[in-house]
């Protein structure tokens, strides 16, 4: 492609209105088919603002991925500051997903350097919550911390966040939480013990047929410009999200349809490019996560996703995985880490719940135990294509 080629594809009319409103990110201006959440929420926490003595709240929203977890919580943080504000009530929302904030230590201290103008080094977590409280009462603020995927933090590390009220006082504990989690991840970590800490927890359900038109008519009606979308498409698309019971399976039909119109110069969105799309969006898959993964992580899910290829079995295991880990490192010109940090990222990875992992004899006659690693929700082909897609950007001065 030369230069006058590349601008001509920029010249192309295109069919989005507002691409960006089908980024998993986007928070609309209007939630849909969530109202008695949110009113859970605001009786759950309106004491903030109803109360002079603005105690410290705690609650869980929960469910199935692609029912709105994240966007409820944004949307509720959002609103419940420009109210907050309306009643003299200085309030911050700070927002962090534990797949890029793997620990309450980096939680801290990113609150530290935003609150205190400190790097946050040189303290332990206690005096880093200490410093971080005592500056919400000198300003008269108070902080409500959104906390998504939780379940990826040490249990330790959320008792410590569920117990800040007790340990710090009720009267210095300027800070609610609002913790997500899917249904399935939050089982493996409540305890007793946590379960005390919370004021309530919330489950949502996934969206039923006529929701799901009703979000994805609203969210294509921001997206794409008139006439680019039918309501029969819509439709197809809706009984799609209903059989996987995954908002972010239509979101992203709807975000590739677009892409490819707009790569072939069409004008309107059809029943088969939605066939399509649909059998290249994996609706348990999470995306997002891959792009949050360190460079090695990612060269050690390329290495077990070649590894995968190249056996005859359902499974891989860490000798054959590590070898071709290493064969890929040395394709992008990247020095690659011994098996104990290998270990570490096929660990990380099974947290992530981006693979599956597990110890197995080798046979009853032999003494030994060897670690069996599959995929999880997503064929070993395709995430091979979506990450050498990645690998020509991210290493492309490095080959």
């Amino acid at each position: 492609m030369d230069e006058e080629q590349f601008r001509a594809e920029f010249s192309k009319k295109s069919v989005f209105r507002q691409a960006s409103s089908l980024d998993l990110s986007y928070v609309p201006e209007t939630l849909y088919c969530r109202d008695e959440i949110i009113k859970e929420l605001i009786h759950t926490f309106r004491r903030i603002i109803d109360e002079d003595q603005q105690s410290s709240i705690t609650t869980l929203l929960n469910g199935k991925g692609g029912v709105g977890k994240t966007v409820t919580a944004r949307f509720f943080g959002r609103n419940f500051k420009k109210i907050a504000i309306e009643e003299g009530i200085d309030l911050f929302i700070e927002y962090f997903n534990c797949i890029n904030f793997r620990t309450k230590s980096m939680i801290l201290r990113e609150l530290l350097s935003k609150y205190t103008h400190g790097s946050g080094r040189g303290y332990s977590d206690d005096e880093a919550i200490k410093l971080i409280l005592t500056q919400l009462v000198r300003e008269k603020g108070y902080m409500l911390l959104i906390i998504d995927e939780i379940h990826l933090l040490d249990p330790k590390d959320i008792w410590a966040f569920l117990d800040i009220s007790e340990t710090f006082g009720h009267q210095n504990a300027k800070l609610s939480i609002l913790l997500i989690s899917r249904t399935r991840d939050w089982i493996q970590i409540e305890t007793e013990r946590i379960l005390s800490r919370l004021n309530s927890k919330i489950k949502l359900a996934p969206y039923d047929f006529e929701e799901s038109i009703r979000i994805l008519k609203y969210r294509s009606d921001i997206a794409f410009k008139e006439g680019v979308i039918s309501d029969n498409i819509l439709e197809m698309i809706s009984q799609i999200v209903v059989e996987h019971g995954n908002m972010r399976h239509g979101i992203e039909i709807l975000r590739k349809c677009g892409l490819y119109a707009d790569k072939e110069g069409l004008t309107q969105i059809t029943a088969d490019m939605v066939r399509e799309a649909s059998n290249e969006v994996y609706p348990t898959f999470r995306g997002e996560i891959i792009d949050q993964l360190s460079d090695h992580e990612l060269l050690a899910l390329y290495g077990i996703c070649q590894s995968l290829l190249h056996s005859n079995e359902s499974y891989t295991i860490v000798d054959d995985a590590y070898e071709e880990y290493k064969a890929t490192c040395e394709t992008y010109s990247v020095t690659s880490h011994v098996k104990m940090s290998f270990r570490k990222y096929v660990r990380q990875l099974n947290t992530l719940k981006i693979i599956a992992s597990k110890t197995v004899r080798i046979s009853e006659d032999k003494r030994g135990r060897r670690l069996e690693i599959t995929l999880l929700d997503i064929p070993s082909k395709k995430l091979i294509e979506l990450l050498d897609n990645m690998f020509r950007i991210k290493f492309k001065d490095l080959r």
